[in-house]
Parts: C-alpha cells; sequence; structure tokens
C-alpha cells in the first residue's frame, strides 16, 4: 500500500484546488485587499503551514479562515481549506475530524452544484478510508467521482482516480477488474507529461502480471518503471520497482539476479532514509563552520579596532541588553501562545469525545423509550379489549335490557380511555419523527375530509350540525402526500369543532394556490359557528394537555390540536386561527402536495359486509389471555362459527395438525413462543391456511416483524366490529363449509 498512499496523497493535492499552485509570498497592501483577496492570502499561508509539517498551525489558522469564508459564502476558500484542515487532521492521527471535516465539504459541494469541489471532497474522503485500510467505502467514492471527471473532461483527475482504484483492486487480488482500470489509466496517462505518473502506470501493470503468474511480462513492466523512475529521480517507484522486479526474477529461478535487484532496492531504501539527514547534517556543519571563521574575523577586527570603538561600547552593550530583552519576551510570548494551543488542541478532542458519547446516550435512551411505549400500549390495550368487548356482548344480551344505560356508559368510558392512550402514543411518535420520514403515498383529498366528517358527525347526536364541503374545481383529484398524518389533521380539526358545536354549521373548504418549486398548494380552511375560544385562551391551546377552561360539558384530553400543530410543523406549514366567543372559530393552513403524475386510481370498492361466510367456518383463537379469549370466542359464535382455543404457540400447532381449520387468529406476545414463532412452524406444514394477527402490538412492530411476511394480514385491538368482519369475510369466502 506504500505507492497507493504517495500516489493517493499526491491525488489529493492534485485533486484540490488549493493544492494546484505553488506557494510564493507576495507583497500586497493588505488594508486594500477585498474580503475574498484576504481569505485567498490566508488560504496560502494555511497551504505553506501543511506544506512545512505544522500541523497545529495549519488547523487552528484553518478554522479562522474557514469560519470567515463561511460568513461571506466564499465557497472558493471554503473547499480549499477543508482539503488542507482534514489532511492535517489525518496526519495528526484524529480521524474522527478529518472525517467530519470530508463530509462536510462534499454535502457544501453537493448543495452548491459545484462539480470540482465534489470531486475533491470525494477523493479527499475516499484516501481518508484508503489510508485505513477501509477498501469498499474508498473505492464506492472513488467510482462516484469518475463520470462527474469525464464531464469535466478532467484527465489529471481521471488518471488518479482510475490509479487509485486499480491499486486498491490488485490489493484485493481482483486481477481481471483490476485490469479495466488500469487500461483506463494508461489511456488518461497518455496526455500526462510527468514521467512519475507513467512509472506509477508500469508499477501497477507489471504487479498485474505478477499476480497473474505472468513473470517474464511483469520483469518488462518493472524494468519500464526503474528507468522511468531513474530519470525522474522516483525513489518509491526505484524502491518498489527493484523490489517486485526481484521477486519476479526468483520466481522464474534468476535467484542471482533476484538477489542483485534485492541489493538495488536496499541501497535506494538506505539512500531515501539517509540522503535527508546526511544532507541536513552536513548542511548544519559546513554553516556552523563558515559562521565560527566569520566571527573569528570579526573578534580580531574588534580587537585592531577596540580603541576607536572604546567610546562606544556602552551605547551598544545597552542596546544588546534592549534587543535581547525584547527577544526574551518575544520568546516568551511563544512559548505562552505554545502551550496555550495545544491546550486548546486538547480540549478539543475531549469534547468531541464527550459529544460522541452523549450522542450515543442519548440514541440509547430515544430506543429504550420507543420500547416502553410499546409496552405500555400493549399492556394497556390488551385490557381495555377485554372491557370493550365485554361490553358489547353484554349490550346485545337480551336479558339485561335493564342494564343498556350503565353498559353504554362503560363502553363510552372504556373508550374515551383508549383514544387518550391512542393519542399520548401518537404524540410521542410524531415528536420523533423527521422531515424526511413523511409517507409519500396517493391520496384523495376529498376522501379524506368526507372520512373526518363521517366519523366526528355523531360526536354529539342530541345537538346535530349541518356540515358543508366546498372543494375548489381546479383542485387534483389525487395527489400525493402523508395520508395517515393528515387524516389525524382533518380528524382532530373537525372533530373540535364538532365537540364545541350545537346545532351549528361547520365548514370545510378548500381552494389551490399558485404552483411553487413544482408543487401544488392547497389552502384549508375550518370554520365553525361553536361557542369559540376567549382571546387569552388563544395562545395556550396548542400546548399539551391545555383546556380552553370555556365551561362546554366536553372535556378533552387537551392532545388533538398539538398533535394537529407538530404534523403541520412537519409539512413546514402554520397554522392560523381566529375565534370570538360565542361567535365560532376559523383555522387555516397550506400544505405543499407533489402531483400524481400517470398513476393509476386507487380507489378502493366499498364492500358491503356478508355475515354468513362466517357460518359454521372452524376459526383457531390462538391466545393466552382468558379474557381476550373469552371476548373473541363469544364474537365469533354470535355469527355461528365453530371457535377453537389455544393458550400456546405448541398447543396451536398441535391443533392445526389434527383438527381441520379454516382460519387462525394469532395473538403476537405470548410466553414459551410468540406468535411469529407458531406462525413460522405452521408454515412448516401448512403454508395455505390464512392467518391473521389479532394482537394489541403497535401497526408498525407487527409489519416490520421479518416473520410478518409469513401471515396474510392484522387486526389491532381493540377493533371495529365492521372491520373484524371484513377481514375475517376477505379469507374466508372462498372456503367452503
Amino acid at each position: 500500500m506504500k505507492l497507493l498512499i504517495s500516489i493517493s496523497l499526491f491525488g489529493v493535492l492534485l485533486s484540490a484546488p488549493v493544492a494546484a499552485q505553488t506557494f510564493h509570498e507576495e507583497s500586497t497592501d493588505t488594508l486594500q485587499l477585498t474580503t475574498e483577496e484576504r481569505l485567498d492570502t490566508l488560504v496560502k499561508f494555511v497551504r505553506k503551514q501543511f506544506y512545512a509539517n505544522h500541523y497545529d498551525r495549519t488547523i487552528e489558522i484553518g478554522e479562522e479562515t474557514l469560519k470567515l469564508a463561511k460568513e461571506v459564502e466564499y465557497n472558493k476558500a471554503i473547499f480549499r481549506v477543508s482539503s488542507l484542515m482534514g489532511n492535517a487532521f489525518i496526519k495528526i492521527e484524529d480521524s474522527i475530524q478529518a472525517k467530519r471535516i470530508f463530509n462536510e465539504a462534499l454535502d457544501r459541494a453537493e448543495s452548491v452544484n459545484d462539480s470540482l469541489s465534489i470531486i475533491t471532497a470525494q477523493i479527499d474522503l475516499g484516501n481518508y478510508y484508503a489510508l485505513r485500510d477501509i477498501v469498499d467505502p474508498a473505492l464506492i467514492l472513488y467510482k462516484e467521482s469518475i463520470p462527474l471527471a469525464e464531464k469535466l473532461n478532467d484527465t489529471t483527475h481521471l488518471f488518479i482516480l482510475n490509479f487509485n482504484i486499480t491499486e486498491l483492486l490488485l490489493d484485493k487480488g481482483k486481477i481481471e477488474t483490476a485490469g479495466f482500470y488500469l487500461e483506463k489509466t494508461k489511456k488518461y496517462s497518455e496526455s500526462l507529461k510527468a514521467k512519475p505518473y507513467h512509472a506509477g502506470v508500469h508499477l501497477l501493470e507489471g504487479r498485474r502480471y505478477y499476480l497473474s503468474d505472468k513473470f517474464e511480462a511483469a520483469s518488462k513492466s518493472f524494468k519500464e518503471c526503474i528507468a522511468l523512475s531513474e530519470d525522474s529521480g522516483f525513489t518509491d517507484g526505484l524502491i518498489e520497482g527493484y523490489d517486485l522486479y526481484a521477486k519476479s526474477q526468483s520466481k522464474l529461478g534468476n535467484h542471482q539476479k533476484a538477489f542483485d535487484l534485492i541489493q538495488e532496492a536496499y541501497a535506494y531504501k538506505d539512500d531515501k532514509y539517509k540522503k535527508d539527514k546526511i544532507e541536513a547534517v552536513e548542511t548544519v556543519t559546513a554553516r556552523f563552520k563558515l559562521d565560527q571563521y566569520k566571527q573569528e574575523i570579526k573578534a580580531q577586527e574588534a580587537k585592531n579596532e577596540y580603541d576607536r570603538i572604546a567610546a562606544k561600547r556602552e551605547t551598544r552593550v545597552l542596546w544588546i541588553k534592549i534587543a535581547s530583552g525584547i527577544l526574551l519576551l518575544f520568546s516568551i510570548f511563544l512559548f505562552l501562545s505554545d502551550q496555550k494551543r495545544k491546550r486548546l488542541l486538547r480540549d478539543l478532542i475531549d469534547k468531541n469525545a464527550k459529544y460522541l458519547k452523549a450522542k450515543e446516550r442519548s440514541e440509547l435512551l430515544s430506543k429504550e423509550k420507543s420500547i416502553l411505549f410499546a409496552n405500555i400500549t400493549h399492556e394497556l390495550r390488551t385490557p381495555m379489549y377485554g372491557i370493550i368487548g365485554t361490553a358489547s356482548l353484554l349490550m346485545q344480551d337480551k336479558n339485561i335490557k335493564g342494564q343498556k344505560e350503565n353498559l353504554a356508559s362503560l363502553k363510552f368510558s372504556a373508550n374515551y380511555l383508549l383514544a387518550l392512550i391512542n393519542n399520548v402514543l401518537q404524540l410521542t411518535k410524531i415528536e420523533s419523527t423527521r422531515k424526511e420520514e413523511l409517507e409519500k403515498v396517493e391520496l384523495n383529498i376529498e376522501e379524506l375530509i368526507q372520512n373526518a366528517v363521517s366519523a366526528t358527525k355523531y360526536i354529539d347526536s342530541k345537538h346535530p350540525n349541518k356540515y358543508e364541503i366546498k372543494i375548489d374545481s381546479n383542485v387534483p383529484e389525487r395527489l400525493i402526500g402523508d395520508e395517515v398524518k393528515l387524516s389525524q389533521v382533518f380528524m382532530n380539526l373537525i372533530g373540535n369543532s364538532a365537540k364545541f358545536t350545537q346545532n351549528g354549521y361547520i365548514s370545510i373548504r378548500i381552494k389551490r394556490l399558485p404552483i411553487e418549486n413544482g408543487k401544488i398548494q392547497l389552502h384549508f380552511e375550518i370554520e365553525d359557528t361553536g361557542q369559540g375560544i376567549p382571546e387569552e385562551k388563544l395562545g395556550l391551546i396548542f400546548n399539551e394537555f391545555a383546556d380552553t377552561g370555556s365551561g362546554t360539558a366536553y372535556r378533552g384530553t387537551g392532545l388533538g390540536l398539538p398533535i394537529v400543530k407538530k404534523i403541520l410543523d412537519l409539512h413546514n406549514s402554520k397554522i392560523e386561527i381566529e375565534s370570538e366567543l360565542d361567535e365560532g372559530t376559523r383555522i387555516s393552513f397550506v400544505i405543499d402536495f407533489d402531483p400524481a403524475v400517470n398513476l393509476p386510481s386507487k380507489k378502493e370498492e366499498i364492500s358491503i359486509l356478508d355475515y354468513s361466510v362466517l357460518k359454521h367456518k372452524t376459526i383457531l383463537v390462538v391466545d393466552d389471555n382468558k379474557i381476550n379469549q373469552i371476548v373473541t370466542s363469544k364474537i365469533l359464535k354470535g355469527y355461528q362459527t365453530n371457535v377453537l382455543v389455544a393458550s400456546s404457540g405448541p398447543e396451536a400447532i398441535d391443533l392445526v395438525l389434527h383438527q381441520k381449520v379454516d382460519l387462525i387468529l394469532m395473538d403476537i406476545n405470548m410466553p414459551i413462543m410468540n406468535g411469529f414463532e407458531t406462525t413460522e412452524r405452521i408454515r412448516e406444514f401448512n403454508k395455505d391456511i390464512p392467518i391473521i394477527a389479532l394482537t394489541a402490538v403497535e401497526i408498525e412492530k407487527v409489519t416490520e416483524a421479518t416473520s410478518f411476511e409469513l401471515m396474510n394480514d392484522y387486526i389491532i385491538k381493540p377493533y371495529q366490529k365492521e372491520r373484524f368482519v371484513e377481514t375475517l369475510s376477505k379469507y374466508l369466502s372462498t372456503i367452503p363449509v
């Protein structure tokens, strides 16, 4: 990997605009420079520090330069300094900061669609991975850069990218794939004059032959590499060329020649590691001798001139003391500055470590919170199913007609408690939702509004309201958006109007606004003639569990409007509300939709429930909760269904093996063997029987499980009778009695 590192880093410097120039000092009146010119000067200074191996200065001054460049949005300086800082962090082995800098540069380059800077950042990031022997991400980044470089006809980048890819593929032993990129490398090298480039190509070609056991051809390529490297003084090429040439000769049985070539390689290695040191020592020694000779001459001249300059000696000594004092103060200042810089760098590393630890802790807590709410939801919904189901069955019992009113109150209270549970859970889920997680499905706005009206118009049957729905004719029938969350918005807003309006009017109006950024904008307005909201309470209604305290008989959970606001925030929409006490309330908002282009209609046909398909069918109820067993069994027997009950997974498997079963209702959370495991075992010997999950677990927890693919459908407890019968009928209608 040594040549790869050398070439890769060379590629980084060549690929970045900052490294395409040679630093030189410019004497400019900085007071007359523009901000961009001052930034260019700072970039050159940062580059000089990097080349001088002053990585701490590169990072320190680079941070200030980057900050100033971002303030004025000077992207040219941002990309150059980012490349230098990222490579400086690599030099001091701070991989976390290096990766952060490269990723930020790549994100910015993509946001401004700067192709050259995208290539630079991707090569930087690719080299980061390659130098850490993380090969696959490096290859992906190099390959993603090639189309951009081809579009720009950037031969130098194309050479470097294909060279690095070839080197990595050869390291992985992928000879054929490496050959494809080697041919491209050779093609792009033809337009480059630098001999080290051509030496590198021959070295790669020799490696490919060597790995393919073509040692004669490999030897020829290594000889070409050595010749070009000698002409250009490319020491790394000479070292690796001689080394691999020797190995090739050894494979051919030419051991004496291999030994001689190894000696050449060692000689160049010694030269490489000693040359700089020897030259430095010789230079220092020569300068010391020259300085010593000059001092002797000055001393002799001083002695000869002693009498003549005696009168001036005191002044001279004074100035020397002053200069020494200034030099001492300056040295102290530099020392303190250096200590402060090191301290700041240590603090920066420490803060980064603390930040990562806090981030991991936050993610863990968020995950634990989700698990907690999922468990609480299941534990609450399970007994609620028993309560609501039992109350429904008792209300149908003709022998207890005198308790109808009490049972209705019981069922209403249970449904209210279930709504509270669902609202608390929904609020928690929305808080953890990001904008990019909004679903994009086809929907029909008019159907959503009609469904919301149908679900809320009987909230107060003693004081019914009149509804008016007005939708502009230019509103498309089909749009793309998040159907579930929009339904929650309409259900809560229209439901709120129904709760606080008696014998009045509720109007829903939808207007289409001009198209903006390719989006279809719809303006929604919901107005009622209800009791209104006091002005002093308008600022509180979007707070969780808030209540207007207006004295109405209806007391809600206070979660409806907060849920609406959070969903609209996800859509970048602002809700506006106007209200007068005893006059009514008007709420409006705007939502952007994507157009539904060339998509087939997804309108579902309204199905008429056929209860007869359940008659005399055999349904197996698998549930570890005795109350749930009783409730589900009685509901099914009401449709003259034959019911089998299993309290565990193994018991259910045994019943399916030995009895005729038309359909299985499977609970999920069970001891010993859960519903998914039981389904897997049943599918081993029966792949046709319909299995429907009947559970209080969250929908997402059911449908996201891998084993859910083995099931046919799901029903979430507690459920509506119509949904229950419709789902069973869908799978029983084709089964003969």
